[in-house]
């Protein structure tokens, strides 16, 4: 059966591009540009994105196109392989049950952006400590100044973190005290935050409406949530660049410190931030292609995509480095001397800087409300595939989409009430340590190399000419056969060279949560052995190799799901 289809073409280029940058472009791109000098981090990171990102994206778009179906049936190409998607779709649910807690901390911040006396700009809270120390930004003259008040006398800055000199800001006891009220570690998860609870019954029900529209209104919705970021990230953009300090903030952002590209670091970090920033082998790409008329020309759709999504996070670089120049100013700080990521980032840097500004209320209200427009472009796709699998393996589902849609939602909700308890912040952090890697890298990996060398990009070529009468550009065929799993294989090389356990702040995981870790990752790993392994062994023949040469066939259902009535009854997207 074939999917629904979009009702234009621009509709799903800006889903996949929503997709792709999400929240994490303010969060990571701004963190990797930092730690790896600046705009010596743009010189890898755009190149990558040509040679890496753009194949590989193509090659998911061609699959999931042709075969007009969800991340698994996609691989009735090479049966063996199945294991990849359903791989896939359990990493994507992992990432849904921690990321609807990420929106979730969103609305929290966004309810208290409407106070008039925000609750992370002062120490006057029955949470605060004694090491209290809040910071007043008096941006009112031309030199800009930085002013304690505390509950006991405290030194100078000492980093670019949020303690100073052994005392912790008001955003930072905010953050933890109050948002997480978070416990000595893991071994205590505590109870559950309700007020976090009921944001989170809030985002899954947003999260029903939406993807039960299904995508012909979804691809309408997905225009206002990605239109908000660019809009109010040259709003940004322009605020900052007004304030002193922004320059120096932007000037380490372009301006390339070549040393430090003699470091291997720095290119293997800006390789793997392109390759993955755009869902690179979590089947959410090959999911919103299987919507595409049989006849769309996808190549440029990936090109497309891929720039737009790269050129999208360097746009945001200049936006964020103004601040966070600001900031450093403020601080008294070199660019090379701060350094704030993920979390502290979105949830102590930002409220504290905004909370400064005039109209601190309208400035931290678009903040909040840009990040969770970027959160739901994730996690949309994200559920829709998992979904849209579920009917392609059972088609009685497709009858009673909702209560698919319901089952699914539950089973997230469920899962993110453990993050949202007292030591949630643990879990969540011990999960995505292990769900993306290695399953991410590893399947990116068996992807090119299925279709690069099983398959063949000749008969993938072949496939091409009969929808588009065209055939694929000599470069595509060099990097998915070669470029591509070289690069994906460095990538997974240094990982496991330079992997260290999680940690949490100075909280140290004990053991055991390393094991649990590893098992999260075999999760979603073990599903390619196990498939690969019982479709063989079921594949009619006489010997191991000639049950091996039949299991790597294409089934009938590929060969022939595509005639030539099809393609002249269905016209190209406008």
């Amino acid at each position: 059966m074939v999917h629904e289809q979009w009702r234009h073409k621009l509709d799903y280029i800006i889903t996949v591009l929503g997709y792709g940058l999400g929240s994490g472009t303010f969060i990571k791109f701004p963190f990797f540009c930092t730690r790896n000098g600046g705009g010596a981090f743009l010189i890898p990171f755009l190149l990558f994105t040509i040679i890496g990102a753009i194949p590989c994206v193509f090659l998911e778009m061609v699959i999931g196109q042709y075969s007009q179906s969800g991340p698994i049936n996609v691989w009735n190409l090479c049966p063996p392989f199945k294991g990849i998607g359903l791989g896939g779709i359990i990493y994507s649910w992992l990432y849904s049950t921690y990321y609807s807690v990420i929106f979730c901390w969103f609305m929290f911040y966004l309810y208290h952006s409407f106070s008039d006396n925000f609750p992370w700009n002062h120490c006057e809270n029955h949470w605060n400590t004694l090491a209290c120390t809040s910071y007043n930004f008096d941006n009112t003259t031309e030199n800009s100044t930085i002013y304690a008040t505390h509950n006991i006398t405290v030194g100078n800055f000492s980093s670019g973190s949020d303690r100073i000199d052994g005392h912790i800001s008001a955003a930072d006891e905010f953050w933890r005290l109050q948002v997480l009220q978070v416990t000595d570690g893991l071994e205590n998860l505590g109870g559950i935050r309700w007020p976090l609870a009921g944001c989170l019954v809030a985002t899954m029900g947003l999260l029903f409406l939406w993807v039960s529209q299904e995508i012909k209104v979804t691809g309408k919705l997905v225009y206002f949530t990605v239109a908000i970021p660019y809009i109010l990230t040259l709003v940004f953009l322009i605020r900052g660049c007004l304030l002193p300090g922004s320059a120096d903030g932007i000037y380490f952002y372009i301006y390339p410190s070549f040393e430090k590209l003699q470091d291997p670091r720095v290119w293997i970090e800006a390789c793997g931030y392109s390759l993955f920033s755009i869902g690179v082998s979590t089947g959410c790409i090959v999911t919103m292609a299987g919507h595409n008329v049989i006849n769309n020309r996808c190549l440029k759709d990936a090109v497309v995509t891929c720039m737009a999504d790269a050129l999208t996070g360097v746009f945001v670089g200049f936006a964020c480095f103004s601040i966070i120049g600001h900031i450093a100013h403020l601080r008294g700080l070199s660019m090379e001397d701060f350094e704030s990521s993920g979390f502290n980032l979105a949830f102590i840097v930002y409220p504290d800087f905004l909370a400064s500004l005039p109209l601190p209320q309208l400035w931290l209200v678009l903040t909040f409300v840009t990040l969770m427009a970027l959160a739901i472009d994730t996690l949309v796709p994200g559920i829709e595939m998992i979904v849209t699998a579920l009917e392609d393996q059972f088609p009685l589902l497709r009858r009673r989409r909702w209560f698919t849609l319901c089952v699914v939602l539950s089973t997230v909700f469920l899962a993110g009430l453990f993050y949202i308890s007292e030591g949630g912040i643990y879990v969540l952090t011990l999960v995505d340590w292990f769900a993306y890697f290695p399953a991410i890298a590893l399947y990116a990996l068996l992807e090119c190399i299925v279709i690069g060398w099983c398959y063949g990009t000749k008969k993938l070529e072949e496939d091409v000419s009969m929808i588009w009468g065209e055939k694929i550009p000599v470069f595509m065929h060099l990097c998915i056969r070669f470029v591509c799993p070289l690069l994906i294989l460095v990538i997974f090389g240094h990982a496991v060279y330079s992997y260290r356990p999680p940690k949490y702040g100075d909280y140290i995981f004990p053991a055991w949560a390393n094991v649990v870790g590893w098992m999260i990752s075999l999760a979603s790993i073990l599903p390619f052995p196990i498939i690969f392994i019982w479709t063989v062994v079921t594949t009619p023949g006489t010997s191991f190799k000639e049950k091996l040469q039949k299991a790597l066939e294409p089934t009938e259902n590929w060969k022939g799901l595509h005639c030539e009535e099809n393609l002249h009854e269905r016209q190209p997207m406008a």
